[in-house]
């Protein structure tokens, strides 16, 4: 009877979620090479040569890799130290539900409170304004749509952080990582030696999968950074809706052609990191 729900389940789950998404990359790889479509006649490579030639779609690449790249590490690195340095205090009622609280905002609802707080017309420009700190709007420094990307970056903080926060406390605790830490005290470590040596290496090396899978997922994250993003570069997700939505119908083969590309990477990185930690728990 269990093998039977579980079959089924799979069944479900293929039917759900893979088969979807196979036959949208079967269209979106069939439109890229123009066999499919509005305006396309055949075979031909010119959409995918026209996309390398502009060069935009390395920028966006390396422009959303570095933002992605920015933000998770800022987060596991404020988290880790939240949820050393107050172990004890998170545990209690109040601040779990507070540190749970973030979680329940949407992207989309994050982008727009920190719009409003932080562009030049937002809140803290008015306060700025309102204690003579500036004299005009005008002066206070870029934080949304900027080149720095920091508005997107700080959104990605608060919305991922809580989640890593929570992760660490519950690895800390399953790990015992308490009672290992006390033992290596017994055995002459120091302070420093215990946190950087024993507590940070064994947190690391059970969340380091989701780690990753964030970054995958901030990679292709689309309302933050098309709310609080420039026009170029742009995020890969927010470049290829772009493309996808011009009225120029020649050119949303090349919207195609990016998704193609993006899908490949994403597919490839995901698989590749799964191997290595089916490797791993094979080894140990």
């Amino acid at each position: 009877m269990k093998n039977k729900l579980v079959n089924i389940g799979l069944l479900f789950f293929v039917l759900i979620g893979v088969v979807p998404f196979c036959a949208a990359f079967i269209y979106a790889l069939l439109y890229s090479f123009g066999m499919v479509g509005v305006l396309n006649t055949g075979f031909t490579l010119a959409f995918w040569k026209s996309v390398f030639a502009s060069g935009e779609v390395l920028g966006s690449f390396g422009y959303s890799a570095v933002v992605a790249a920015i933000s998770v590490l800022l987060s596991v690195s404020i988290a880790m130290w939240v949820a050393l340095k107050f172990t004890r205090e998170l545990n209690k009622r109040f601040l779990s539900f507070i540190i749970y609280l973030p979680l329940a905002i949407p992207g989309i609802v994050a982008a727009f409170f920190t719009f409003q707080l932080f562009s030049k017309a937002g809140f803290f420009s008015r306060i700025a304004y309102s204690f003579g700190w500036i004299t005009k709007v005008r002066f206070f420094p870029d934080l949304v749509n900027d080149q720095l990307s920091i508005g997107i970056m700080l959104t990605f903080i608060t919305v991922v952080m809580p989640f890593f926060v929570l992760l660490f406390l519950n690895v800390y605790k399953n790990e015992r990582v308490e009672e290992l830490s006390k033992l290596a005290f017994s055995l002459g470590a120091n302070s420093s030696q215990v946190t950087w040596k024993v507590t940070i290496p064994i947190i690391l090396r059970k969340t380091w999968t989701l780690i990753a899978l964030y970054f995958i997922f901030l990679l292709g994250a689309y309302e933050v950074p098309l709310i609080l993003g420039q026009e170029s570069p742009q995020m890969l997700s927010v470049l290829i809706i772009r493309e996808l939505n011009q009225y120029d119908l020649s050119k949303i083969s090349e919207g195609y052609v990016v998704a193609v590309i993006y899908t490949i990477v994403v597919s490839l990185a995901a698989i590749a990191l799964f191997s290595r930690k089916k490797m791993t728990l094979n080894e140990i």
